[in-house]
């Protein structure tokens, strides 16, 4: 046996060293030894004292005195060292903020973002891997089968969130099934006792029968012979099946991908309201031998699914200034919606735009904007229209004129007119304007509406929107000016050429601000006239826990308030009236004269035409109308 504390003592009188009997002796003896060094350090201080009273010791004042070598002093303080203040003497020595570096050693803000964006960039990447998968290999009969499960209310068995809830409800079962047999079996062991037979499995077999062959699930050559044989009829040979079936997928599956490229978000119906012309231009890869892709319709949600992965994948690689993969993944947008339509259900085409912006790339820019040439979006017509200006007038490159880039404004203002008065007059807009950072944040207001304007105008970013024309040099003075001299100009005798008229700004597409204004309010009103009647509807038909949740989820998706953000611009628009702003003749200074000898020219004669009287009165008067009308009233004045 091992010698150990309990064993030491034993067979003698004492029962151990660890007994209670022993424990007022053992405190005694502790004691006493604790008393003895504490004795010695007060001897030890106390010859200490005497040895510095004895010796004398010249010091000068100025010069700290020396300390005594380790071999002078006496043995007592070589051995004997003080422990008391170990701690106090090491911290000394430790530099300030240790323990923030030491123990709260964390990344910074900017690293924790970055990690964020890296890992939210890797789970964007991963759907969208899947997706495209699954698009490209697309099977419409196992895609029927998914949709049928999917609409009786069935998960997926794959995903995780089933494996978890799957895990969680057997853990259930399980706990709940051992309860249950520790109670059966306890009742079992009180009603024969513990010895008993009654509860053991030979006696639960004799009650409960053996399953019988029928229900025998037999494996290897066990098996039944029609099952492994040929020579049986009912035999079927599982590698031809197996071909069989694959050949049937293949003759079924359909690349998703190429058949649908340039169609991703349309939603198209079994009846189709545009007809065979729409077919031919929605095909992007055009010729005679392309029929079947023309008219196989992309499947939706998922197409625009993968639209909205891709633009975030795109936005994410923005955000960490990644721009070659950001610039991917948006031209792979644009290639899959298609080029031919005037609108996008993605902002895709405006964050790739602001990225060649802002990255002082105005040869890709202008290549996009030429590709985009039937989007109506403010972001994509004021950025033509500002490269141009800059192409024109601060670099002065071949090809770029003053009328060109006063044709792509007007065809700017054509689209949006609202973003022109804000570009023009920003600072009174500015005063004008509240609660303008929520249409910034959202990103997806329609094209040509005085939400986008806002969006466009009250952006304080610098590499995009109003930031980027108010980093360039006379670029908003030249908007002002080219309104101004439409405004304050007579067009007489200019209306003859139409193709000019229509090229050209004209007052028609100024004055056109209210009507469109107006159609916007009515359209809101009405929009918002149905979802109440629709809520109160709803309240009537569900239930209490029903309509709180309802209401939540209204409240949670607020639309803005169009009628208040267009009675802020007319509150703009009156004070621009009232400071008379609009008689204003347009200033030129913001051309530069070096090699700009036609353009000043052109600028001199226009600065010497007199402003008209009743400029101020069309601009800001009721009868703003559309571009049609204007133009005939025009011609017959």
């Amino acid at each position: 046996m091992a010698k150990t504390k309990s064993n030491r003592n034993k067979g003698g009188k004492k029962s151990g060293n660890w007994s209670n009997a022993d424990h007022e002796a053992r405190m005694a003896k502790r004691i006493q030894s604790l008393q003895k060094k504490r004795d010695r350090k007060e001897r030890a201080l106390l010859e200490q004292d005497e040895d510095q009273q004895h010796h004398v010791v010249d010091y000068d004042e100025d010069k700290p005195a020396k300390k005594k070598l380790k071999h002078e002093q006496p043995l007592h303080q070589k051995r004997n060292k003080n422990y008391r203040n170990k701690h106090v003497r090491l911290a000394a020595h430790v530099p300030e903020h240790t323990y923030k570096h030491t123990h709260l050693a964390h990344d910074g803000y900017e690293q924790i973002e970055s990690s964020k964006l890296r890992l939210a960039t890797a789970q964007v990447q991963r759907q969208i891997t899947a997706l495209k998968e699954r698009l490209e290999e697309w099977d419409p009969v196992e895609e029927a089968k998914l949709a049928e499960v999917e609409a009786q209310g069935v998960e997926d068995e794959t995903s995780l969130e089933h494996k978890m809830k799957k895990h969680v409800q057997n853990c259930k079962e399980d706990a709940a099934a051992r309860a249950k047999a520790q109670s059966e079996q306890a009742l079992l062991y009180a009603k024969h006792g513990v010895n008993s037979s009654f509860h053991r499995r030979k006696h639960n077999l004799k009650k409960h029968a053996r399953p019988g062959p029928e229900t025998w699930k037999l494996k290897g050559a066990a098996r039944p012979a029609w099952e492994v044989y040929d020579f049986d009829v009912r035999y079927q040979d599982p590698h031809v099946k197996s071909m069989v079936e694959a050949n049937a997928r293949a003759r079924r599956v359909k690349n998703i991908m190429r058949l649908c490229k340039g169609r991703f978000a349309i939603d198209v119906t079994d009846d189709d309201k545009d007809g065979e012309d729409s077919k031919a231009e929605n095909n992007p890869n055009g010729g005679e031998g392309d029929n079947n892709n023309k008219l196989y319709p992309p499947p939706q949600p998922y197409c625009r699914q993968y639209l909205s992965l891709l633009t975030q994948l795109g936005s994410l690689q923005l955000e960490r200034k990644n721009y070659s993969s950001a610039r991917k993944a948006f031209l792979e947008v644009l290639e899959l919606e298609g080029t031919q339509w005037s609108y996008s259900i993605t902002n895709a085409r405006n964050q790739l735009m602001n990225m060649y912006m802002s990255t002082n790339r105005p040869a890709s820019a202008r290549k996009l904007w030429e590709r985009l040439d039937n989007d109506g979006s403010a972001w994509i017509r004021y950025s033509a229209a500002l490269i141009e200006y800059v192409s024109w007038n601060l670099l002065q490159e071949e090809g770029s004129t003053a009328a060109s880039a006063e044709r792509l404004l007007a065809k700017a203002i054509r689209g949006n007119v609202y973003v022109a008065f804000f570009l023009a007059w920003p600072e009174m807009f500015a005063k004008a304007m509240e609660y303008t950072e929520e249409l910034v944040e959202r990103g997806d207001s329609p094209s040509g509406s005085i939400l986008e304007a806002i969006e466009y105008g009250c952006c304080i970013n610098e590499d995009k929107g109003m930031g980027m024309w108010g980093g360039t040099d006379g670029s908003l003075e030249w908007v002002r000016s080219t309104i101004l001299k439409v405004l304050t100009g007579s067009d007489d005798g200019d209306n003859s050429d139409a193709s000019a008229t229509q090229d050209r700004l004209t007052k028609a597409n100024l004055m056109s601000w209210e009507s469109k204004l107006a159609k916007e309010e009515e359209a809101y009103e009405i929009e918002r006239n149905e979802k109440e009647e629709m809520m109160e509807s709803g309240r009537t038909n569900e239930s209490d826990n029903d309509e709180s949740s309802h209401q939540d989820d209204e409240e949670n998706d607020v639309e803005p308030d169009s009628l208040m953000y267009a009675g802020m611009f007319r509150t703009a628009m009156d004070w621009l009236q009232d400071a008379g702003e609009f008689l204003q003749a347009p200033s030129y200074d913001f051309v530069n004269s070096d090699n700009n000898t036609n353009d000043t020219n052109e600028v001199s004669d226009l600065m010497n035409q007199e402003p008209t009287d009743d400029a101020l009165e069309e601009v800001v008067s009721g009868s703003g109308t559309d571009d049609d009308s204007s133009s005939e009233e025009e011609g017959e004045k």
